[in-house]
């Protein structure tokens, strides 16, 4: 800002983080502490921001320090006021109308009431999510509000981004570098040496642009500090994708918003696969429909035979092993602090009750023959192993739907799992009302279907198929 550069946030030695802010005077080469009014961010490492030339706005953007933040300040440098523009305490990690918390992402300016971030660690911290990340918004402090842009590049931390020399009022702003694999990562296309990302930030469109050398290429590198200057960017420093060295060569990037568009261009990414996505595939047919509908044979058509008891034992069988991989690849996932958040704990919770039931099951009380007085011991089995499921089946349910918001998924994809949701409830929904004699009565004047005798229940129905099955393994 005019002669002076601000730095505010970030990590020292021994963990130690920051949220005070320091002036260099670079015509005096001297640091001042600045005394600041209002609501600084707390302290934090690995947040976004910065300033737009000519303004006095100096914006900062979420971070982490023990945990994951969601906010975003602004720095009025004309009167040393810090102020809260977005968030306040009040947002939560599975709302798709804005970023989720991370930090380790890029940002600039677009102007001084526009800031775009990209990427990012989403995991850890109180929260899951995907790390890397590959969404990317912008927000717009007049309005206070976030509005995400398509994707295209691919998923990475520590990368870098600066906004390149204006032509006739037309913005661009580059994305470059960055870390794009990690253990959480299975498959991705990496980003060629000689290409980056470029953001029309009024048509809120992403394209890579291949560049040009007259000799060599920088390396591919993370964390690198690039900035603006009058015909195009230069970039100091960062860490070698590669080799893992720390750099402290200096490139420049020659070019501005109209040469930006004239590039050749690349492809967006085509292929991108990590350990988060196959834990949502799995726990969707394992909870999501085998489990399900597992729990819907044996509550519903336990009366047709013995073939429903066969399906039922497949479709559980199936479920929890599925699920149990997917468990497994969640925790891959996860940074740290694994169950600190709600879809992790509830998580945990039923995978710990969907695996007790083989065990329920197991120590199963045989049922009296009739006339007899029903053990103790038999009615608290019956108590456990039906509600249990049914209780960790509402609860993986409510869980799936969390996780497509956690994991970024598109709105197509959210939607379609809430409308079979909404299928799955009313399907159990009916079969629940035929169970209710009237209705049953009722329902099957209208369609063709067999009466039913009341009140034998569906638990005796089992216990007698179950008892069959035990002497005929028995005999055998």
């Amino acid at each position: 800002v005019g002669n002076h550069l601000y730095v505010t946030t970030g990590e020292g030695p021994g963990k130690i983080f920051y949220n005070d802010v320091w002036q260099f005077d670079v015509t005096s080469n001297t640091w001042f502490q600045v005394s600041t009014t209002g609501t600084p961010p707390s302290t934090r490492y690995g947040a976004a921001g910065g300033v737009y030339p000519g303004s006095t706005l100096l914006y900062v953007s979420l971070g982490f320090a023990g945990e994951r933040f969601f906010d975003t300040f602004v720095l009025d440098t004309s009167s040393n006021q810090w102020s809260t523009r977005f968030c306040e305490g009040n947002c939560h990690p599975y709302a798709p109308t804005y970023p989720h918390a991370r930090c380790l992402h890029s940002g600039s300016v677009v102007d001084a009431d526009r800031l775009v971030i990209y990427g990012g660690c989403l995991s850890g911290g109180e929260t899951g999510g995907p790390c890397p990340s590959g969404d990317s918004w912008i927000f717009r402090n007049s309005e206070q509000e976030w509005t995400r842009l398509p994707d295209c590049a691919s998923p990475r931390t520590y990368s870098s981004m600066a906004l390149l020399p204006e032509v006739n009022g037309q913005k661009r702003i580059v994305l470059y570098g960055g870390i794009e694999k990690n253990r959480q990562v299975i498959q991705t296309t990496a980003s060629p040496a000689d290409t980056v990302v470029v953001l029309d930030p009024d048509s809120m469109t992403w394209t890579t642009r291949i560049t040009t050398a007259s000799g060599s290429f920088p390396a591919k590198r993370a964390s690198a500090a690039m900035a603006l200057s009058s015909s195009g960017l230069y970039l100091f420093g960062g860490i070698d994708t590669e080799t893992n060295a720390l750099q402290n060569d200096i490139w420049f990037l020659a070019g501005n918003s109209t040469s930006a568009d004239q590039a050749a261009a690349g492809e967006c990414v085509p292929i991108f696969t990590n350990f988060l996505l196959v834990h949502g595939l799995l726990m969707f047919f394992g909870w999501g429909v085998c489990l399900v509908w597992g729990t819907f044979i044996a509550r519903y058509f336990s009366s047709s035979g013995t073939t429903w008891f066969l399906l039922h034992r497949i479709f559980q069988v199936s479920g929890l092993v599925l699920s149990f991989i997917g468990f497994v690849l969640g925790i891959v996932s996860v940074q740290f602090d694994h169950f600190k958040f709600a879809h992790g704990a509830i998580g945990i919770i039923v995978m710990l009750l969907g695996i007790s039931q083989p065990f329920n099951a197991l120590a199963r009380p045989h049922r009296p023959s009739e006339g007899e007085k029903t053990p103790l011991k038999r009615r608290i089995w019956e108590l456990f192993h039906h509600n249990i499921g049914r209780v960790a089946v509402a609860l993986a349910l409510i869980n799936i739907s969390l996780g497509v918001f956690l994991a970024l998924a598109h709105t197509a994809v959210w939607a379609l799992w809430f409308v079979y949701l909404i299928v799955v409830i009313l399907v159990f929904v009916f079969f629940e009302l035929l169970k209710i004699p009237v209705v049953h009565e009722k329902m099957a004047a209208i369609l063709p279907m067999k009466t039913k005798e009341y009140p034998v229940s569906n638990e005796q129905k089992m216990e007698n198929v179950a008892k069959t099955d035990d002497s005929q393994q028995g005999e055998k």
